[in-house]
């Protein structure tokens, strides 16, 4: 009696990464704003050096959105995409702000795990491929 094999789960592996293109698409239009905000707030800053922090901060967030939504299929993309826990790291580090910079770092690197395709050989090694 044959035995069925179960096709992969690509539907749920789709899901997973939508998901997480969603959840980083709010984290970086959210530093997209908190880096706009800074224009409007009094600073010690010279008021052009405030103005480039913030486009700086919103180039940023653009930059990362369009490497969310390749990353699926390039490398380089999710390999881009790791700046973003490491901004957060960097806050920890700087600032001392554990929260919400750990919490929000954790997750960013969780998303970006869940952007990655399982390895080459778990894709062709199964035992439905053909020869």
């Amino acid at each position: 009696m044959p035995t069925a094999i179960a096709a992969p789960p690509r539907r749920s592996r789709r899901t997973r990464a939508l998901i997480a293109q969603v959840v980083l698409t709010l984290l970086f239009a959210l530093s997209a704003i908190i880096a706009i905000s800074t224009i409007f707030v009094p600073d010690s800053f010279e008021p052009a050096a405030v103005v480039l922090i913030g486009s700086f901060g919103c180039l940023a967030s653009v930059l990362g959105i369009s490497a969310t939504w390749t990353a699926p299929d390039s490398s380089c993309s999710r390999l881009a995409l790791w700046a973003l826990p490491l901004f957060f790291v960097w806050h920890i580090a700087a600032l001392g702000t554990w929260m919400p910079d750990a919490a929000l770092g954790a997750v960013a690197a969780v998303c970006i795990l869940l952007l990655t395709p399982p390895p080459e050989r778990a894709r062709h090694g199964r035992s439905d491929s053909t020869p």
